[in-house]
């Protein structure tokens, strides 16, 4: 019988220090290559939902024009959702501005302020001179069924931060918020940042008079 020596086992049974070097570099290797990789889609998802977003600004403000009744842009930043909503009811402008409470919307002094409006000539002063006004009253608004207006959710890893839109008196950071498309080719002057767990973040600015949307790789504040 032939037995091995306990320096032969050892010697089988483990690593040699150069065989160890080349595993360290191999997983060294497949770090580099592997981690940039998992950032560069992450960041490629951000970038494919800011454009999606813009897209569906865009879209919602053309269909205003096209259909002839005013629409509006859902964001549900407790779902982290979006969808388009459409009314054949008229508007009135005010004013007057939705009171923003812990980063929502402020039912109560909405209402409140409902009742004690008037009506208002809108002249192109009036327009121009960078406000936007809410709707007059609660209009009835419902789903518009069409292929790109379904509600849409945000991939797990992005995230609405804050809408800004100017019938609101601050950002809003939790409930829903309402960017506004009219006939008439308009629509509200808005900001919305959106971002992922890398923390990146987007800044969508919205313009009033043509419905452009301008991004910014970075988060813009809100200038009123």
């Amino acid at each position: 019988m032939i037995r091995k020596t306990k320096s032969q086992s050892c010697k089988k049974a483990g690593f040699t220090l150069i065989e160890l070097v080349i595993v360290v570099a191999l997983l060294a290797l497949v770090v580099t290559i592997v981690v940039p990789s998992i950032v560069n889609i992450i960041g490629a998802n951000l970038r494919a939902t800011v454009a999606e977003v813009a897209g569906a600004i865009r879209f919602t403000y053309d269909l205003a024009a096209r259909k002839n009744v005013p629409f509006r842009l859902v964001f549900d930043l407790d779902e982290q959702a979006y969808w388009v909503e459409s009314s054949s009811e008229k508007y009135l402008f005010d004013r007057e501005k939705t009171g923003v409470s812990e980063g929502r919307l402020s039912e109560e002094a909405e209402q409140e302020k409902e009742r004690g409006r008037s009506r208002r000539f809108i002249n192109r002063g009036y327009i121009e001179g960078g406000e936007m006004w809410q709707p007059k009253g609660k209009p009835s608004f419902s789903d518009f069924v069409g292929r790109y207006t379904k509600k849409k959710s945000l991939p797990e890893d992005i995230v609405f931060l804050d809408v800004w839109v100017a019938h609101q008196n601050d950002r809003v950071t939790a409930g829903r918020a309402y960017l506004y498309c009219f006939p008439t080719g308009m629509t509200e002057r808005a900001v919305i940042h959106i971002g992922d767990d890398t923390e990146d973040t987007y800044t969508l600015v919205v313009k009033a008079l043509t419905g452009l949307v301008k991004i910014h790789p970075e988060y813009i504040e809100v200038e009123e």
